[in-house]
């Protein structure tokens, strides 16, 4: 087993999953380099339009050097980048994700690299990853997110919120006063170091806070779905537009990652 069943029953209760080690020393400074070869634009395999920088820079008024440190988010990156793409299929990580999906088919939605850049990360606010893909029924997500530089407190790790995915999905328009409710767990923080990773349920409450700091928390957050999830509404073409033509891809806009691709379903 990847993990113990104290393990999966901290999960289940909470939410949320602190873990080890799940990449190298020598796998987290290829991944450093990588992202800081595809941020200075000397890489451009990655379509730029998947890079986001942070508000204050987006109009070009405003700019910093290194580039890397405007940046917010790049996403995709495991759909177009063989370094990336093999982390979200590394089994230290996805026999983890596996037990607590409880399904051995399992699917690939999309990833994002957040860049929290020194002196400039700004705050990302309380939120439940599933209430932006309403499209998927049932809401089974679980993300790893893969830390590539320490991330604490300081430098704006992440912040959960215990217990809070067993309410379901709550509206935007009622999110606040779901989290002024007096019966809700106190907010933890969760530090983790370099290479290690922590995993989440999709309707867990969760934010990171700012980095003021000199130094870089670079976090990796790769979404899981169960290949037995049914999806609802329109295709999502914006999502088949941005992964058509890249490797292991079918007739399928997600990527199958384990076990076998289900008929009618993702």
């Amino acid at each position: 087993m990847a993990i113990t069943a104290e393990q999966k029953q901290f999960f289940d209760d909470n939410g949320y999953l602190p873990y080890g080690r799940v990449l190298s020393h020598e796998e987290v400074e290829a991944l450093r380099e990588r992202s800081e070869d595809i941020a200075a634009g000397r890489l451009t395999h990655v379509p730029s339009n998947y890079i986001q920088f942070e508000a204050e820079f987006r109009d070009g008024t405003k700019t910093v050097e290194p580039r890397i440190d405007m940046i917010r988010k790049m996403v995709y990156l495991c759909y177009h980048d063989e370094l990336f793409e093999a982390v979200a299929k590394k089994a230290d990580i996805v026999d983890v994700i596996e037990e607590l999906m409880g399904t051995p088919n399992i699917k690939f939605y999309a990833d994002q690299l957040m860049m929290k850049p020194r002196f400039n990360g700004t705050v990302t606010h309380w939120h439940q990853d599933s209430v932006a893909w309403p499209m998927f029924a049932p809401q089974n997500h679980v993300s790893c997110w893969v830390a590539l530089d320490d991330a604490t407190v300081d430098n704006g790790c992440m912040t959960v919120i215990p217990g809070s995915h067993k309410s379901g999905p709550i509206a935007r328009d009622y999110q606040e006063r779901f989290l002024a409710l007096p019966h809700l767990a106190e907010p933890v923080p969760v530090e983790v170091k370099a290479g290690h990773c922590m995993f989440h349920h999709g309707l867990n409450f969760h934010r990171t806070g700012a980095n003021p700091t000199p130094d870089r928390r670079r976090g990796l957050a790769l979404h899981y779905i169960d290949a037995e999830t049914s999806y609802l509404g329109i295709v999502d073409e914006d999502h088949r537009r941005q992964v058509e033509g890249t490797p292991n891809q079918g007739n399928t806009p997600f990527m199958l990652i384990r076990g076998k691709e289900i008929p009618g379903r993702v």
